[in-house]
Protein backbone atom coordinates (compact mmCIF):
# COMPACT_ATOMS: atom_id res chain seq x y z
CA UNK A 1 0.00 0.00 0.00
CA UNK A 2 1.16 3.52 -0.92
CA UNK A 3 2.52 5.34 2.11
CA UNK A 4 0.13 8.14 2.50
CA UNK A 5 0.40 11.52 5.41
CA UNK A 6 -2.55 11.77 7.90
CA UNK A 7 -5.17 13.80 5.94
CA UNK A 8 -6.16 17.00 8.14
CA UNK A 9 -9.95 17.60 9.27
CA UNK A 10 -11.48 19.19 6.12
CA UNK A 11 -9.78 16.69 3.87
CA UNK A 12 -10.74 14.08 6.12
CA UNK A 13 -14.53 15.53 5.90
CA UNK A 14 -14.40 15.59 2.13
CA UNK A 15 -13.11 12.10 1.85
CA UNK A 16 -15.74 10.70 4.15
CA UNK A 17 -18.31 12.70 2.59
CA UNK A 18 -16.84 10.85 -1.05
CA UNK A 19 -16.86 7.50 0.83
CA UNK A 20 -20.59 8.15 1.45
CA UNK A 21 -21.64 9.16 -1.56
CA UNK A 22 -19.88 6.34 -3.55
CA UNK A 23 -20.06 7.67 -6.69
CA UNK A 24 -17.85 9.78 -8.97
CA UNK A 25 -18.69 13.96 -8.46
CA UNK A 26 -17.09 17.06 -10.28
CA UNK A 27 -15.93 19.64 -7.73
CA UNK A 28 -18.94 21.75 -8.46
CA UNK A 29 -21.24 19.19 -7.28
CA UNK A 30 -18.84 18.44 -4.45
CA UNK A 31 -19.35 22.10 -3.45
CA UNK A 32 -22.74 22.58 -4.23
CA UNK A 33 -24.06 19.88 -1.85
CA UNK A 34 -21.53 20.52 0.73
CA UNK A 35 -22.43 23.83 0.72
CA UNK A 36 -25.57 23.60 2.76
CA UNK A 37 -22.88 22.24 5.67
CA UNK A 38 -21.10 25.69 5.49
CA UNK A 39 -18.77 24.89 3.29
CA UNK A 40 -17.26 27.87 0.35
CA UNK A 41 -16.88 27.11 -3.37
CA UNK A 42 -13.31 28.18 -2.54
CA UNK A 43 -12.69 25.77 0.11
CA UNK A 44 -13.78 22.74 -1.67
CA UNK A 45 -11.56 23.60 -4.95
CA UNK A 46 -8.68 24.04 -2.64
CA UNK A 47 -9.21 20.40 -0.75
CA UNK A 48 -9.83 18.98 -3.77
CA UNK A 49 -7.09 19.83 -5.93
CA UNK A 50 -4.51 19.49 -2.54
CA UNK A 51 -5.89 15.56 -2.32
CA UNK A 52 -5.96 15.04 -6.32
CA UNK A 53 -2.13 16.11 -6.43
CA UNK A 54 -1.34 13.42 -3.23
CA UNK A 55 -3.47 10.78 -5.30
CA UNK A 56 -6.29 11.06 -2.85
CA UNK A 57 -8.50 11.88 -5.62
CA UNK A 58 -8.36 10.31 -9.04
CA UNK A 59 -10.19 11.16 -12.43
CA UNK A 60 -13.24 8.61 -13.22
CA UNK A 61 -14.74 10.09 -16.18
CA UNK A 62 -15.56 13.68 -17.62
CA UNK A 63 -19.08 15.19 -18.09
CA UNK A 64 -19.27 17.78 -20.53
CA UNK A 65 -21.32 20.98 -18.93
CA UNK A 66 -21.83 24.05 -21.18
CA UNK A 67 -18.31 24.54 -23.24
CA UNK A 68 -16.22 22.76 -21.40
CA UNK A 69 -15.24 19.32 -19.63
CA UNK A 70 -15.43 18.32 -15.80
CA UNK A 71 -13.63 15.60 -13.96
CA UNK A 72 -15.28 13.81 -12.31
CA UNK A 73 -13.46 12.13 -9.10
CA UNK A 74 -13.26 9.35 -7.22
CA UNK A 75 -11.25 8.33 -4.41
CA UNK A 76 -8.31 6.06 -4.89
CA UNK A 77 -8.33 4.62 -1.06
CA UNK A 78 -10.96 3.24 0.44
CA UNK A 79 -12.26 4.04 3.67
CA UNK A 80 -11.39 0.99 5.05
CA UNK A 81 -7.97 1.20 3.44
CA UNK A 82 -6.84 4.85 4.88
CA UNK A 83 -8.04 4.22 8.46
CA UNK A 84 -6.18 0.73 8.85
CA UNK A 85 -3.40 2.87 7.47
CA UNK A 86 -3.12 5.06 10.04
CA UNK A 87 -3.36 2.43 12.62
CA UNK A 88 -0.44 0.54 11.59
CA UNK A 89 1.18 4.01 11.10
CA UNK A 90 0.69 4.11 15.35
CA UNK A 91 2.14 0.16 15.10
CA UNK A 92 -0.70 -1.77 15.14
CA UNK A 93 -0.27 -4.97 12.85
CA UNK A 94 -2.56 -8.02 12.07
CA UNK A 95 -2.11 -9.47 15.70
CA UNK A 96 -3.88 -6.97 17.01
CA UNK A 97 -7.05 -7.81 15.20
CA UNK A 98 -8.36 -9.67 18.08
CA UNK A 99 -8.07 -6.44 20.29
CA UNK A 100 -9.30 -4.56 17.97
CA UNK A 101 -12.46 -6.67 17.44
CA UNK A 102 -13.45 -6.36 20.96
CA UNK A 103 -12.84 -2.35 21.34
CA UNK A 104 -15.13 -2.42 17.97
CA UNK A 105 -17.55 -4.33 19.48
CA UNK A 106 -17.34 -3.23 23.00
CA UNK A 107 -16.17 -6.08 25.07
CA UNK A 108 -12.90 -4.74 25.83
CA UNK A 109 -14.42 -4.56 29.51
CA UNK A 110 -15.59 -8.45 29.97
CA UNK A 111 -13.79 -10.75 31.60
CA UNK A 112 -11.12 -12.39 29.19
CA UNK A 113 -13.38 -15.59 28.90
CA UNK A 114 -15.88 -13.86 27.64
CA UNK A 115 -14.40 -11.01 25.40
CA UNK A 116 -12.77 -13.65 24.05
CA UNK A 117 -16.29 -15.67 22.93
CA UNK A 118 -18.16 -12.24 22.30
CA UNK A 119 -14.50 -11.63 19.74
CA UNK A 120 -15.02 -14.98 18.00
CA UNK A 121 -18.42 -14.95 17.64
CA UNK A 122 -18.28 -11.64 15.65
CA UNK A 123 -15.62 -12.74 13.39
CA UNK A 124 -16.83 -16.41 12.88
CA UNK A 125 -19.93 -13.66 11.32
CA UNK A 126 -17.30 -11.88 9.50
CA UNK A 127 -16.16 -15.12 7.96
CA UNK A 128 -19.16 -15.88 7.35
CA UNK A 129 -20.55 -13.15 5.12
CA UNK A 130 -17.32 -13.34 3.21
CA UNK A 131 -17.75 -16.89 2.66
CA UNK A 132 -21.57 -15.78 0.89
CA UNK A 133 -20.10 -13.09 -1.03
CA UNK A 134 -17.93 -16.32 -3.15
Amino acid sequence: MEKRRELKPREEALMNFLWEKKEPMTPNEMASELQKDGWSNVTVYKIVQALSEENYLEIDSFEKTAKTYARKLIPTISKEEYYSSLLMDKGFDSSAIAELTASFIGANSLKQKDKNKQVIKKLEEVISQLKGED
